[in-house]
């Protein structure tokens, strides 16, 4: 019999404390009860997301999800960093070379602010930005017109999407991507990678991450996490040459925007001008194209204007 992991310890305590069997826990998960084994006594590392699929799975408190991250961060012996962007990346080299050195208020700090973002991460969902209405300003890109923004959604369309088609299947296009360009990849990351973004582009990789739940939902035909795959789509073809931008300011012009571009973008690559023929049905287009009623009609309002 192996050895228990700090982790496995807290885990079979877990377990125990709820009359769980390996077995049971197995099929709370969706995985083998060797699996479970595995990780518990070491022989298998801590899968990705894992903790919060235990956490989610068997509804745990906060004290409990605090005491399973605690006991998997003492047992992880590496944390991986390639989905995270070049300066994430050196920011995490930075800390690990200099925490010796770091004074412990300072330390108990940011420790607390850890915990305080992981245990959001798992009981709360991010705060929802609404296309073309976001709370946020994006980052400072070259200036780029709606018309040309048009043009590019179009040209992806034109190579995925049968012409006239209008429900287009974001997700299988997204799984297609190598086939447009063999440099372009998609990933899909649990919460324990992506926090709170809900997607992400990384130029250097020329990667597409999805967060898992929204992969999910897309496929179920959400019409919001639709419209996020395809924003993401947006940032991957109008932004993977950027390699640095500042945050945009209030005074700058809106077509400078990271966000606002690829907003454009996914609406016009959803519900193209062309394929609106004139028809001003908010419900019927919302449900022809799979696309939320907010989206429409700011769409229509864009195309009335020219």
């Amino acid at each position: 019999m192996g050895k228990l992991t700090p982790f496995g310890v807290e885990l079979r305590k877990l377990r125990v404390e709820k009359d769980l069997r390996l077995f049971d826990l197995a099929n709370h998960l969706g995985v083998s009860t060797a699996m479970v084994s595995a990780i518990e006594t070491g022989r298998k590392p801590i899968p990705d997301g894992f903790v919060t699929r235990v956490a989610q799975s068997l509804q745990l408190e906060i004290p409990e999800i605090r005491s399973l991250r605690s006991a998997a961060e003492q047992t992880r012996k590496e944390v991986r960093v390639e989905h995270l962007r070049p300066q994430e990346r050196e920011m995490v080299a930075a800390f690990a070379r200099n925490l010796s050195d770091l004074p412990p208020d300072m330390l108990a700090k940011i420790r607390k602010a850890l915990q305080k973002a992981s245990d959001e991460e798992v009981l709360k969902s991010s705060e929802e930005e609404i296309p073309f209405r976001r709370k946020r300003l994006g980052m400072m890109v070259p200036p780029t017109s709606a018309a040309k923004i048009e043009q590019a959604s179009a040209l992806v369309r034109q190579f995925f999407c049968p012409d006239g088609m209008e429900y287009v299947d974001i997700i299988r296009i997204l799984e297609r991507l190598h086939l447009f360009n063999d440099r372009y990849s998609f990933e899909v990351l649990d919460r324990t990678e992506m926090f709170t973004d809900e997607g992400r582009v990384v130029p250097s990789s020329l990667t597409l991450y999805l967060r898992a739940d929204v992969y999910e939902k897309a496929c179920q035909g959400d019409a919001r996490s639709r419209f996020t795959a395809c924003h993401e789509l947006g940032h991957l073809w109008l932004h993977h040459e950027v390699t640095f931008a500042r945050a945009r300011l209030d005074s700058d012009p809106i077509y400078c925007d990271a966000e606002w571009q690829a907003d454009v973008f996914a609406g016009s690559f959803m519900m193209p001008r062309e394929l609106v023929a004139g028809r001003t049905d908010v419900a019927e287009l919302a449900k022809r194209f799979g696309m939320s009623n907010q989206a429409v009609t700011v769409l229509l309002s864009k195309y009335r204007k020219g």
